[in-house]
């Protein structure tokens, strides 16, 4: 069967866990969001994924910061830590 051109794309989610002994930061672009991950935190990212290529691209700027892009429809990407909506979380840090 073929997709239509107005079908709802596929649901994909990515999640990251910090299981180091502080911090991770990960940056969301392109706009950007960016998240502190305390040891233990999980950060999950929902949205709507291309049907083909990377569902995102990753780029590890050091051993505690990532920056990602999700490829698709992202205007309503989802935002979850530790399992609860999380977007208020961006830019709110416990360490400088």
């Amino acid at each position: 069967m073929k997709r239509l051109q107005n079908e709802r794309m596929a649901q994909t989610q990515q999640t990251f866990s910090n299981k180091k002994d502080g911090p991770i930061y990960i940056s969301v672009e392109p706009w950007p969001e960016y998240f502190e991950l305390e040891p233990g935190d999980k950060l999950t990212l929902k949205w709507d994924a291309d049907d083909s290529g990377d569902a995102m691209q990753i780029d590890f700027i050091n051993e505690r910061e990532l920056a990602v892009w999700p490829n698709g429809k992202i205007d309503d990407i989802g935002y979850f830590f530790n399992g609860d909506p999380g977007e208020d979380r961006s830019w709110t840090f416990k360490h400088r």
